[in-house]
């Protein structure tokens, strides 16, 4: 088996990315809702079930904090995500999906799910099996790489205070 080097995994990982944005974004519906990618990836985000800081808002999706402010905003005018203070720390701004965002980011991924389904059909019944069993393989991993950055940017975070 060829040993592969950490430079090689973070191309690989590029490669994935870009594909995989690729065939999520253009099996989006958007049904007259106009975002900007970053605007659905933080919504996205937010359908994990979690409420974030605008400092992790803006790390989430990869942009500054006051690109990511202006990105909520909209968002916040749109009624798809509502933004409060947090209770322990007046400083500190939040930001969470309203129900009626939840259910925009529900009605995305179904009309999603739909059409990748009939891009997987393309795929025999072996390499489906292959395909999902890479893509739970590759779950676990990137799971365990984004809590490491997690961590990795507190730790940051703390060090700046």
């Amino acid at each position: 088996m060829e040993r592969w080097t950490s430079e090689d995994g973070i191309q690989k990982l590029f490669e994935i990315f870009l594909a995989s944005q690729k065939l999520i974004l253009q099996s989006l519906d958007y049904h007259g809702v106009r975002f900007t990618k970053y605007q659905f990836y933080l919504m996205m985000e937010l359908s994990r079930g979690r409420s974030l800081t605008m400092s992790q808002a803006a790390a989430s999706v990869g942009c500054s904090k006051e690109q990511a402010t202006r990105m909520v905003s909209a968002l916040v005018d749109a009624g798809y995500i509502e933004r409060f203070h947090s209770e322990t720390n007046r400083k500190l701004v939040i930001v969470r999906l309203t129900e009626e965002g939840e259910r925009l980011i529900r009605h995305e991924k179904s009309i999603a799910r739909e059409k990748l389904k009939e891009d997987l059909n393309c795929l025999d019944e072996k390499e489906r099996d292959v395909f999902f069993e890479t893509l739970k393989q590759f779950g676990a991993v990137l799971r365990r790489l984004e809590e490491n950055q997690e961590k990795r940017q507190d730790a940051e975070t703390e060090s700046h205070r």
